[in-house]
């Protein structure tokens, strides 16, 4: 199932956030070796974990943790606009009704859907699709490595690639942005297979 949380909602479901810090650990610094902290040396939280933050969860029905994004209003400071503007100078962009999406986080394939792309991966995704219509969001941006293009391109999502910066630790990052509209859940929907039963639900 797909699940919708925002910052504020931590001390009501604060198991589904401890797994989501853990899973990002394992995911950024443990597996890809990025170099920032950890908190306790258990979790990887940031300046950006605010109570206005957003998260899209995937999460099976004993309420186990699958993967998770952030998202983040770009009127707000976001990781585009401090974090990686040394990486696309000129490439800040405010706009109330545009997200950014960030630290997309899926630590174990599991159960993969028709396309090959694991079921909670292609929730998430769908996920920040739905949230985006619910919430009147025209566009959402993200930066990510490049092999995460082909993810998007297995799950139906059409982005347009803004700009690249190389990197000698992990290749190409790219910003990205996409379009907000029922064409691109429908589209989501049929890659995936996700039906209309898989929905968003709130915390």
């Amino acid at each position: 199932m797909i699940r919708l949380l925002h910052g504020y909602d931590r001390s009501d479901c604060d198991d589904l956030f401890d797994q989501m810090f853990r899973h990002r650990k394992a995911v950024f610094i443990d597996d890809k070796k990025w170099e920032i902290p950890s908190t306790d040396g258990i979790y990887e939280i940031d300046a950006y974990d605010r109570d206005d933050t957003v998260y899209v969860l995937s999460v099976d029905p004993v309420g186990r943790l699958l993967g998770s994004v952030r998202l983040i209003n770009t009127t707000l400071d976001h990781m585009a606009s401090s974090a990686f503007a040394t990486m696309f100078p000129g490439l800040t962009i405010r706009s109330p009704t545009i997200w950014e999406a960030t630290r997309f986080a899926v630590p174990n394939a599991g159960k993969l859907q028709h396309n090959g792309v694991s079921q909670a991966a292609c929730e998430v995704l769908l996920g920040m699709s739905l949230f985006g219509l619910e919430a009147g969001v025209s566009q959402i941006t993200a930066i990510y490595e490049q092999s995460m293009a082909r993810v998007y391109r297995r799950c139906g999502l059409k982005h347009i690639v803004l700009g690249r910066h190389r990197t000698n630790n992990h290749g190409t990052i790219e910003f990205g942005l996409w379009d907000i509209s029922r064409a691109l859940e429908g589209a989501i929907r049929t890659a995936t297979g996700l039906t209309a039963e898989v929905n968003l639900i709130a915390a």
